[in-house]
C-alpha cells in the first residue's frame, strides 16, 4: 500500500518564462503527474477507473510557492492522499534536494461518467474505492461523515 508517490521531473524550456523561471501554472500539471502515479502505484490506474465509469473531476485546487524552479533543474512531485466516499483529495510538495518549492492540493469527486452525477464510491463502486480504502479518511463536510 503507498502512502507516499515520489516523481522525478526535470523542468523543460518550454515550460519556463523568460527569466527561466517555471510559470505558475506549470504546477498544475506537475500535481496531475504526482496524482496519476499515485493511483497507478496503488494498482488502479486513471484509465483502468474512467473505463469502469467513474470519472474524478477536479472540484478545487490551490497552490503555495515558496521558491522558484528553474529550467533544467530536477524537482521532485511528492504526493499523498485522503479519501471519503465521495471524495479524494491529494495533497502536494515540489521539492528540489529536499529544499520545498511549492505545496498544494487539488480535491475531486466521484462521478459516473455516464450522467456526470456524484456518487458514493464505496457504494456504487466498491471494486474501485476498495483500491483506496488504505488512504487516510478525508472529511470535506458533513454529508462525507
Amino acid at each position: 500500500m503507498i502512502k507516499e508517490c515520489r516523481v522525478p521531473l526535470r523542468v523543460r524550456y518550454s515550460e519556463v518564462d523568460r527569466m527561466g523561471i517555471a510559470y505558475y501554472a506549470h504546477y498544475l500539471d506537475w500535481f496531475t503527474e504526482g496524482r496519476t502515479e499515485l493511483l497507478r502505484q496503488s494498482g488502479t490506474a486513471y484509465r483502468q477507473i474512467e473505463e469502469m465509469g467513474l470519472l474524478l473531476p477536479v472540484l478545487s485546487t490551490a497552490c503555495r510557492y515558496h521558491r522558484p524552479a528553474g529550467y533544467d533543474e530536477e524537482i521532485e512531485i511528492v504526493t499523498s492522499a485522503r479519501i471519503s466516499p465521495t471524495r479524494l483529495r491529494c495533497d502536494y510538495r515540489l521539492e528540489r534536494d529536499g529544499v520545498l518549492l511549492a505545496e498544494g492540493n487539488t480535491e475531486h469527486a466521484f462521478v459516473r461518467a455516464a450522467d456526470m452525477r456524484p456518487v458514493n464510491a464505496a457504494r456504487q463502486y466498491p471494486a474501485i474505492y476498495d483500491q483506496f480504502a488504505y488512504l487516510p479518511p478525508y472529511r470535506a463536510n458533513a454529508r462525507d461523515l
